[in-house]
């Protein structure tokens, strides 16, 4: 995942259907162009229409329109594949996943930037962001803001239970099961378990902590059903199992997980650095100054810490785009140091441009900063265009195991089948 599935921010446009038509003048000839920026909705901040009104006012020959569209990242592909596909000229501009730039390289959904933009641009981000925008070696989209996985915890009730900071999963479990037999908290561990993209991540992780993968490193096999994806599906449906995890974990997306937290109910929690913010917002939170941000933990005998999956959102510019040379100038103009303090600042986000990621800028979006210099951060298996396909095969299937559906054996024999399947496509 890449962001918050949370409500929008007001004057919402969803779908592209908002977007319209670009203007048909050309700023060459002295009048002002238009041209068209679709987001998705970055935590329930202004960030997106704060850039766009920074950005018009000291661009009077280029004029940015916003569109901000719904917060569920795979209706925003389906929708953005069906209009780039069909040969739209708009949105010119649009934000993408880290995990698209294969996908949408390989399908002509994406300009290659790799000529658009002198070499010297992209020493503004570090070399594994630029990497992961590229398909093939070359360049589909800009970073332009950097996510990763942590673990929130009570830091109140470990203090009152004389317990550290758990290091390793074991552990937490067994503190998770102390504190919830006191009465303190009703769950111990609170995380994501819907079939969705989130649980990709979630067990990416899991099997990385296991020492495995979900495909081999040359794209050419699937790795999922063997011990170390036993032991990731085994620890996710025990902490259920055990009562650890609610229940209704099978449900569970960013909301409902960061909810649990927020109302005082779980004592663990693994989520995004947009959390953080929340859960110190007095109206959303009743937990507020009793909250800790760590490294996900590891299993034991494993080195630390554990494995977080990297997130974040790029920019990519539409192949049929009329005004690449504007496009080119205002993605120069985002990830310069100005704007992207505001992704800091406004966004409560680490921006993606190293010289942004100051001191300030760590302390604008909370301890997200410090704790991120010290996470193990691994990737999903975004270099192939069929991602999309082996990301449902694993969090159906693994959804389908937590869920009491199929069992763990068949969970992981199927989605192995199917990640082959969809790597022999690619």
């Amino acid at each position: 995942m890449r962001r918050p599935l949370l409500a929008a921010a007001a004057a919402v446009a969803v779908g592209l259907g908002a977007v319209g038509c670009s203007a048909a003048n050309d700023s060459s000839s002295g009048q002002q162009v238009t041209i068209n920026w679709y987001v998705q909705p970055l935590n329930s901040t202004s960030i997106w229409q704060d850039l766009v009104a920074a950005f018009n006012k000291s661009h009077p020959n280029i004029k940015v329109n916003l569109t901000v569209g719904p917060t569920n990242v795979d209706t925003v592909r389906g929708t953005l594949s069906t209009e780039l596909g069909s040969g739209s000229a708009t949105p010119d501009v649009y934000e993408g996943d880290v995990t698209w730039p294969a996908q949408f390289a390989k399908a002509g959904l994406a300009l290659d930037l790799t000529k658009e933009f002198p070499a010297s641009f992209w020493n503004r981000f570090s070399p594994g962001a630029v990497k992961l925008a590229q398909y093939n070696g070359e360049s589909y989209s800009v970073p332009s803001w950097t996510e990763a996985a942590f673990m929130y915890y009570r830091k109140d009730l470990l203090e009152q239970a004389g317990l550290p900071v758990p290091t390793t999963w074991e552990e937490l479990v067994a503190d998770a099961k102390k504190i919830q037999a006191t009465g303190a908290v009703k769950d111990g561990y609170t995380w994501q378990g819907a079939g969705y993209e989130g649980l990709t991540c979630v067990y990416s992780e899991l099997v990385a902590d296991a020492g495995g993968s979900i495909v081999s490193g040359d794209y050419t096999k699937a790795t999922l059903n063997t011990a170390a994806g036993t032991k990731a599906l085994d620890f996710l449906k025990g902490t259920i199992a055990s009562g650890v995890s609610p229940n209704a974990t099978p449900t569970f997306q960013e909301p409902q997980s960061l909810n649990d937290f927020t109302a005082g109910n779980a004592l663990f929690m693994r989520n995004w650095s947009y959390a953080w913010a929340i859960t110190q917002d007095p109206s959303q939170s009743k937990v507020v100054g009793k909250v800790g941000m760590a490294p996900l933990p590891t299993f034991a005998g494993q080195p630390e810490p554990g494995a977080s999956t990297n997130g974040g959102g790029g920019m990519f510019i539409n192949p049929h785009s009329k005004y690449v040379k504007q496009d080119v100038e205002f993605l120069t103009w985002l990830t310069d140091t100005d704007a992207q303090s505001m992704f800091a600042s406004v966004g409560k986000v680490l921006p993606a441009n190293v010289q942004a990621q100051t001191p300030q800028a760590q302390q604008e979006v909370g301890p997200v900063g410090q704790v991120l210099a010290k996470l193990k951060i691994v990737g999903r298996p975004v270099g192939t265009p069929a991602y999309s396909q082996v990301s449902r095969a694993v969090f159906q299937n693994v959804n389908s195991a937590l869920s009491g559906n199929a069992s763990e054996s068949q969970a992981l024999s199927a989605a192995d089948s199917q990640v082959a399947s969809a790597l022999g496509s690619q």
